[in-house]
């Protein structure tokens, strides 16, 4: 091999060490660049609480109310398994503007703290749930809310409705919203204690 071939590879050999170092440069430089962008794009998504999401949405309002009226909302704040059949406002609409507006006073917190109970089971139970015991059941099934009451829950088709002990019944519009502490269900009836 001639000296100048050899010239030849060792110049080629050291052009392709350099670009190979270089590529190698560039390329984990690169991969910071992403790590780093990736890093500052990626959020923490923060499930609210049930108090949280029932207060941000102004079709719980009147619920929130005697949610925070009550002080069952620290509980609802807590950490813990429970299933909300939250009524939305036009659930309101079967009484009288006064009647929930004295609800709301100081004097009425004990009645209305076991209103606000009939609402809540202290577990998760998710439609798919209901559903699958009302059937296995053959056409209803118990459910015992925070407070001890009972109110059942039955089906029309796939839709399922809740009927308290005073007869008072309303369906389920809007299930499974998933919160950090439980499951909301959206209700159209108000539930009430047992008279």
């Amino acid at each position: 091999m001639k000296i100048k071939d050899v010239v030849s590879v060792f110049a080629l050999s050291g052009f392709l060490l350099i670009t190979g170092c270089g590529e190698s440069d560039n390329q984990n430089k690169d991969e910071k660049l992403l790590a780093q962008n990736f890093s500052q794009t990626k959020k923490v998504v923060k499930i609210p609480t049930i108090t949280e999401f029932t207060s941000v949405d102004k079709g719980f309002s009147i619920f929130t109310s005697a949610i925070k009226a009550t002080g069952v909302s620290k509980m609802l704040d807590d950490e813990g398994a429970y299933t909300i059949f939250a009524p939305a406002n036009l659930a309101f609409d079967r009484f009288s503007k006064e009647t929930v507006e004295k609800w709301l006073l100081p004097e009425n917190k004990e009645k209305l703290t076991a209103i606000v109970k009939c609402h809540i089971i202290p577990k998760i139970i998710k439609k798919e749930d209901i559903v699958y015991t009302v059937k296995k059941q053959g056409g209803s099934v118990k459910l015992k809310t925070l407070d001890g009451e009972l109110i059942t829950a039955t089906l029309k088709g796939n839709r399922v409705f809740l009927i308290d002990k005073n007869g008072n019944g309303g369906v389920l519009i809007t299930t499974d919203v998933a919160a950090s502490n439980g499951v909301i269900h959206t209700i159209d009836a108000v539930m009430m204690p047992k008279k």
